[in-house]
């Protein structure tokens, strides 16, 4: 039940920091849990009356514990921080979690470069951010007398602005993806997992020698990936490196950092070298402390819980991305048949002592929404009929039975079925096999590649056409039409596509450049796209709503479970197509087969897309 504005809370924390202790170079959690942390005061509204600044750090949980949080929510511009505070010095979990910077991330869907309340205020007509303040205050371990009313109004006037875009965006704002923005928070603030650090220093050195062998595989010296001038000489024997303008000298330098878009994509270059290159050298200009392991150790250190941290609709598609310095939805795989250095980075997160890790993952759910956005009978039947589709892909390419294929060719007509569905090239597709993008690498000739795309799309025409669909709607966009599309499922304006869950998908200022390509706008410039990468996007799009959909009922389901006296059973992660659930491990099977009866069930828009899943449970992160 979402709580009414009438029950809800606006907090503003003001903290301690200085040069070297402030969250540009702390995670959220490092921050919070240091030794020199302490809340200066906090600006407090409830159901929107004027703000109160309370001063002094007890004195704040004081004022915060006097509200009844088993029937009031929190609303912060950074819920994360504000939320984990609270939760951390506090020990107060309030029955819901409002965040205005995620709303803003949904709703606004990539126009701004930064979703802050210095670029909301204004944006939603509330005044403007005043920083001055704030900036005074560097390295003060007590406010000065002389200095506390401006900075009180400067901390309610936080306050106020927050719960006015606030406003804004609830009259807008599906209210199922408030419940999804209050789970996210909430698996940061409240989390019931663990690190064992044995095992995550384990996969800390796999890391480092993945490092090295990226390097290694470029074929380049360490020194000459790291000097931009040296790379610069390297890269541009196969192309012009990319360059941007310097934001502290306003000159023209090279884009090669792991934050410029145009450098990092070319990770997936249709030219291998290149792609090497590129490689290594965000390999050689990472360190120990930036790898995922270390984070990971750091996150979960003196056996506090693990703040499973997710940046809600990061990307244009509202997946989820990573955030307090450590992205958990791209740790690599467990595979137990095939065990390596790297499983030990997934099995180190844990789960609290009689309780169990549960696991359930959504089967091909792209490939799936694929063929059932593009009507593809045939692929759909296979998929209802629990067939190997993968080896039926293979089949089509090697000329041979789909029981006498091997698990090389089936790893094949996986990377057939999830590679060449949006329209991926014969030389791309070579380029993909050949770096290992999704499994082992695979040589093949260039005349070998170009027969298994022919194959794919001859079989897949409806998919096919699907492509010319989506660059059917693209030109009606450029054109300034509105319409749906795709029976329905989507609807679009000119500079916008609404999907199912009414989330929007921007694609402002929609043209064609010079070289006949439709672009369009970002806050990193100009961007390409056509009816394949389109249809990439909404399956995306799609795919991420069915998991969190589903995400959300088990979310419910969990309520109803009868818990002895410490125990709890909570969604506590969830990657692209999985949910993790922390429960009772009495009770781990029957909680496992009622999370994948919901996985294996699609929303009521989806009708005859077949759906399966699959599980397990362990004491770690195994799956």
């Amino acid at each position: 039940m979402i709580p009414p504005i009438s029950r809800t809370v606006s907090v503003d924390f003001e903290t301690f920091w200085s040069t070297d202790f402030t969250l540009s170079k702390l995670s959220t959690s490092e921050y919070v849990r240091d030794a020199r942390f302490f809340v200066h005061c906090a600006a407090i509204s409830v159901g929107g009356k004027k703000p109160k600044v309370v001063w002094g750090h007890d004195k704040v949980g004081i004022a915060l514990k006097k509200i009844d949080w088993t029937t009031h929510a929190l609303l912060a511009q950074n819920t994360a921080f504000d939320g984990f505070i609270m939760a951390h010095c506090y020990g107060i979990v309030p029955c819901f979690y409002f965040d205005t910077k995620s709303m803003a991330a949904g709703l606004l869907n990539g126009v701004l470069k930064s979703n802050s309340l210095k670029n909301l205020a204004p944006l939603y007509g509330v005044g403007r951010k005043d920083d001055t303040s704030l900036q005074s205050t560097k390295g003060c371990l007590t406010i000065p007398k002389e200095w506390r009313e401006s900075f009180a109004t400067y901390n309610a006037a936080d306050c106020q602005q927050c719960w006015d875009i606030h406003l804004q965006q609830r009259v807008v704002f599906p209210p199922r993806e408030l419940e999804v923005i209050d789970l996210v928070v909430r698996m940061f603030c409240d989390s019931k997992l663990y690190v064992n650090e044995e095992l995550a220093r384990e996969g800390l050195a796999s890391e480092m020698m993945e490092r090295h062998s990226e390097i290694l595989k470029s074929g380049a010296e360490e020194s000459e990936l790291v000097s931009n001038d040296k790379f610069a000489k390297l890269l541009s024997k196969y192309i012009d490196p990319p360059t941007k303008i310097s934001p502290a000298t306003g000159a023209i330098t090279w884009a090669f950092s792991q934050t410029d878009e145009e450098f990092t994509a070319l990770q997936d270059s249709e030219d291998v070298r290149v792609a090497l290159l590129v490689r290594g050298r965000l390999a050689a200009k990472s360190s120990q402390a930036e790898t995922r392991a270390y984070r990971l150790i750091e996150a979960g250190k003196n056996s506090q819980p693990l703040p499973v941290g997710y940046t809600y609709s990061a990307a244009l598609t509202h997946r989820f991305g990573g955030t307090n310095k450590l992205n958990l939805q791209n740790l690599p795989r467990v595979d137990k048949k095939k065990p390596k250095p790297s499983d030990a980075l997934r099995r180190s997160i844990i789960a609290p002592p009689k309780h169990s890790v549960i696991v359930a993952d959504s089967a091909q759910i792209e490939a799936r929404t694929l063929a059932w956005l593009a009507e593809q009978e045939d692929v759909l039947m296979l998929f209802a009929a629990n067939q190997d589709v993968y080896s039926h892909d293979a089949s089509a390419v090697f000329g041979k039975s789909v029981e006498s294929i091997t698990s090389d060719e089936r790893f094949i007509g996986k990377i057939i079925r999830l590679g060449l569905g949006y329209g991926m090239g014969h030389k791309k597709y070579q380029t993909t096999l050949a770096l290992g993008t999704m499994g082992p690498p695979v040589q093949l000739e260039l005349a070998e590649c170009k027969r298994h795309v022919d194959t794919y799309r001859k079989r897949n025409n409806m998919i096919v056409k699907c492509w010319k669909e989506a660059d059917n709607v693209l030109r009606h966009m450029m054109e300034r039409h509105s319409g749906t599309a795709f029976r329905g499922i989507i609807s679009y304006t000119p500079s916008t596509i609404t999907l199912p869950n009414g989330m929007p998908m921007h694609y402002p200022q929609l043209a064609m450049d010079e070289n006949g390509d439709i672009t369009y706008n970002t806050h990193r410039g100009r961007r390409k796209i056509y009816g394949g990468k389109l249809i990439e996007n909404l399956v995306q799009a799609l795919a991420r709503i069915i998991v969190v959909e589903q995400m959300l009922d088990i979310s419910e389901m969990l309520k109803l479970a009868v818990l002895k006296p410490k125990e709890f059973a909570r969604v506590s992660m969830m990657t692209h197509d999985e949910v993790v659930v922390i429960g009772p491990t009495r009770i781990a099977k029957p909680l496992l087969g009622m999370m994948l009866h919901y996985m294996k069930r699609g929303p009521d828009w989806a009708a005859g897309l077949p759906l399966s899943a699959e599980g397990n449970f362990d004491s770690c992160y195994s799956k």
